[in-house]
């Protein structure tokens, strides 16, 4: 089991453009086996910065997930060459996994794109966040905002104890501060007992917002593994929260997946780059749904108050079926 999301993502050439991570990837946020999309993501960002050289800085991850990884094997990263000249290079990365049968099968794939430093910019802005709320220092850690849930009966025992064994991967990894006005702050994600309010519910669903701080709990070192950990987290949170905005019951989805994703990094790697040794924000929010899919964005801002990446992702949210019904992709 790794230690740090360092070892985590870290992956082997075992190929000419051929990579497999070290460890297998691990669940979040359910019960079967299978991974976390945002391990699966990462990895792959991983893998397409071992083919580029160091000056080239990541700005745009998108691509799809084509099926769930499963957490007893390894991931394998096939990467190729799309383009690279002195000021771009774009990777397309396949990541796959053997079965017992001794098949490959398909994850996800992705494009990422490269770009040099350039000397001089003529632009420079960010939109700042839609909603003010609390500094990190007056926000709780996720169990401290655990016992206060207790504490006024919004949660049970039970609650808490899934809560722990669903998200052991996030707490061995990330240090993260919950925003007190948030919405998944206030219901627990989603899983608080039904009927409780929350200081938001007067808002449309396109309006609402969920927040917070987050940093690694483990020193990161080079750009690459700022980046790495960055895609990491930014898939967190994303398929189910149009669910936890609505005030609906996460039982009552029958499936509820990411389907595609666009990571776009707005800041460069290096000494004044993505840093995930601070403190970064984040904010989410849904935009639109209907013909069984979902759209959401994220994004995160450093400690600056620059606009350091955002994620849009489409998903995949279907009713739960009638009896004798089942619901598949």
């Amino acid at each position: 089991m790794a230690t740090t999301i360092t070892d985590l993502l870290s992956v082997r050439e075992i190929s000419p453009m051929h990579f497999e991570s070290i460890f297998f990837p691990e669940k979040m946020g359910n019960t079967a086996n299978q991974a976390y999309g945002g391990n699966t993501l990462a990895v792959a960002v991983n893998a397409a910065l071992q083919t580029v050289p160091s000056n080239f800085n990541l700005y745009t991850a998108m691509g799809n997930f084509l099926g769930p990884a499963l957490v007893d094997r390894t991931l394998h990263c096939f990467v190729r060459s799309l383009r690279t000249t002195k000021t771009f290079a774009t990777r397309l990365v396949e990541v796959s996994q053997i079965r017992d049968d001794g098949q490959s099968r398909l994850c996800l794939f992705m494009t990422a794109d490269f770009h040099v430093q350039e000397p001089h910019t003529l632009l420079t802005y960010s939109h700042p966040p839609a909603a003010k709320v609390s500094e990190v220092q007056h926000s709780p850690t996720a169990e401290e905002n655990l016992h206060a849930l207790l504490e006024r009966g919004t949660i049970n025992e039970a609650d808490a104890k899934i809560h722990r064994q669903l998200f052991q991967l996030e707490e061995r990894l990330l240090e993260r501060r919950l925003c007190p006005e948030s919405v998944m702050t206030q219901n627990f994600a989603g899983a608080a007992r039904k009927g409780t309010v929350t200081t938001q519910d007067h808002l449309p669903l396109h309006d609402k917002t969920s927040s917070d701080y987050f940093r690694v709990k483990h020193h990161l070192d080079t750009p690459a593994e700022h980046v790495a950990a960055l895609a990491f987290v930014m898939d967190m949170g994303i398929s189910f929260l149009p669910l936890v905005h609505s005030g609906t019951s996460l039982t009552e989805a029958g499936v509820q997946s990411s389907l595609d994703f666009a990571l776009r990094v707005f800041v460069n790697g290096g000494k004044e780059g993505v840093d995930l040794n601070k403190w970064n924000f984040r904010e989410i929010s849904t935009v639109t749904g209907g013909e069984g899919r979902t759209y959401t964005e994220s994004r995160v801002w450093d400690e600056k108050g620059r606009m350091v990446c955002n994620m849009t992702q489409q998903s995949i949210l279907r009713p739960k079926m009638q009896v004798g019904g089942k619901a598949k992709f």
